[in-house]
């Protein structure tokens, strides 16, 4: 079996049976998150878009430490790929009572001005379409189930401007919102909505800037903490956004970022 994180000890498997789907759960703050809520015991859809090797390998180590992991492709911004890994999860693991939203892009780097029509639609297809594409698809369970945890991974840049990135910005701000007005839409079914924000985290994503000293020197000034954070310390805050030790939280945002959100610029005076 699974053997729980030192977190966990002294409080048995909190997700125990219950069935995940984590988006973009191949590599990253995604695998992370897949690993972990399998580690206290559900029963996780990983889920890739075009690499399946990576969500093999995700779904391998949780298999290899006893747990259950059943993979599917996903492509989050198209409504017969989301129908599709929803119908195939819940055949092969049962309904859906944990949903991730995980799976992004960040995009190109372009200014409003300069960026391709194309390229803006991707991100905001990506980032919040499928948001609310993966999300539609599993409520109907949740709703009859009257029981559910919607967990969206928006970004600190739902609420910080980042010049060159105005798509992703306005898509995990909206997903932000979207979560705020879905969950009072869910206050009387028993389905909570929560967001969680992560900041500099160490994933492939930005190994770039992690090999550039002069860069990395540069994101530290912005991390009060001083340093990158790993994905296992986002996954281990969403396991318990999920878990029922978070059951008065809903409609609300949680930030794992060192920090980054608390204008470091500032700590020695305005």
């Amino acid at each position: 079996m699974l053997e729980p994180e030192p977190e966990l000890k002294g409080h048995g498997r909190p997700l125990n049976d219950r069935v995940a789907l984590v988006t973009g759960s191949s590599s990253g703050i995604g695998r992370a998150i897949a690993i972990e809520l399998a580690r206290a015991g559900a029963n996780v859809g990983v889920t890739y878009h075009s690499g399946r090797e990576g969500a093999e390998e995700t779904a391998d180590a949780i298999r290899e430490a006893g747990g259950t992991a059943e993979v599917c492709q996903l492509d989050v911004a198209d409504a017969k790929s989301v129908a599709a890994c929803v119908e195939t999860i819940t055949r092969e693991l049962g309904p859906i009572g944990i949903l991730v939203n995980n799976a992004g892009i960040d995009g190109d780097e372009a200014t409003v001005a300069s960026i391709a029509l194309e390229e803006w639609d991707k991100v905001i297809a990506t980032n919040l379409r499928g948001n609310f594409l993966c999300t539609q698809a599993v409520l109907s369970d949740m709703i009859l189930a009257r029981r559910g945890v919607i967990l969206n991974i928006t970004s600190v840049h739902d609420t910080i401007p980042w010049a060159g990135h105005a798509a992703y910005c306005a898509a995990k701000a909206g997903i932000a919102m979207l979560t705020r007005s879905l969950a009072l839409e869910l206050q009387n079914v028993g389905v909570r909505v929560v967001a969680l924000a992560p900041g500099a985290i160490a994933t492939p994503i930005n190994a770039e800037v992690r090999d550039d000293p002069d860069m990395m020197a540069d994101l530290k000034t912005k991390i009060p903490m001083q340093r990158v954070g790993k994905p296992e310390e986002v996954a281990r805050i969403a396991r318990v956004l999920v878990s029922d030790d978070a059951s008065y939280v809903t409609g609300t945002t949680v930030t794992v970022d060192g920090g980054m959100t608390a204008y470091p610029s500032f700590s020695h005076g305005g």
